[in-house]
């Protein structure tokens, strides 16, 4: 407890809201940046980082099946769960797993991805739901992000957009979006078996090749 209190004083003095968070020296990378970490710690950085759009739609349909065949497992005596390492209810939770691809979007319409499109309150954009109707609402995000990636006019994933990260391309924000589902859908399979429940048909290993998270769960 004490070396996670001095963690924290050190994010607040340096001005750090946002976690995940990598300090090496005086430099800080903020988010889960794999470019921005090779650069960090001189790893060769692959000029081609980020999937193709087919195969960024394909990852994200299968991401977000199972998210959402998660989230309707859940029963509604549960929406006032709170996790117990980040004090978040799983209303909260699940909807923020499913957010950031939403906000991607539409930081590509207006330029720019703050920590507030990181971390809206699902009161504030769909109310007070149930599980069921924020398993719609994943299943809508779904939908508008296939669209943008393969409609008539896609995307383009080499626009660069300004976010709190620090500036980023269309595709690189919406790699982060995908890894950020993915680390999220983990630990929903583990807040799941502290209440008894057994995922239905869990992602596995070949299912999240490709697609960049953190090694830790929490």
């Amino acid at each position: 407890m004490e070396h996670d209190s001095a963690a924290l004083n050190e994010l607040l003095q340096r001005g750090l809201k946002a976690v995940p968070v990598t300090i090496f020296g005086e430099q800080v990378v903020v988010g889960f940046n794999p470019r921005a970490l090779a650069l960090l710690f001189g790893i060769k950085d692959d000029a081609n980082v980020g999937l193709a759009a087919a195969a960024m739609v394909a990852k994200f349909e299968i991401v977000f099946a199972a998210a959402m065949r998660a989230t309707r497992q859940l029963p509604p005596e549960r929406l006032d769960w709170v996790s117990p390492e980040r004090e978040r209810t799983l209303r909260q939770f699940t909807f923020h797993l499913i957010d950031r691809a939403e906000r991607a979007l539409n930081a590509y319409q207006v330029g720019a991805y703050t920590e507030e499109d990181a971390g809206r309150d699902v009161s504030g954009v769909l109310g007070l739901v149930d599980f069921k109707r924020t398993a719609r609402y994943g299943e809508e995000v779904l939908r508008r992000v296939k669209g943008a990636l393969t409609g008539s006019v896609p995307l383009d994933l080499g626009r660069v957009l300004d976010t709190y990260m620090g500036p980023k391309t269309t595709g690189e924000l919406l790699d982060l979006a995908l890894g950020h589902s993915v680390h999220h859908l983990k630990q929903l399979y583990q807040y799941m078996s502290l209440i008894g429940l057994e995922p239905l048909a869990p992602l596995g290993p070949s299912d999240l090749e490709g697609i960049a998270v953190p090694t830790e769960l929490f």
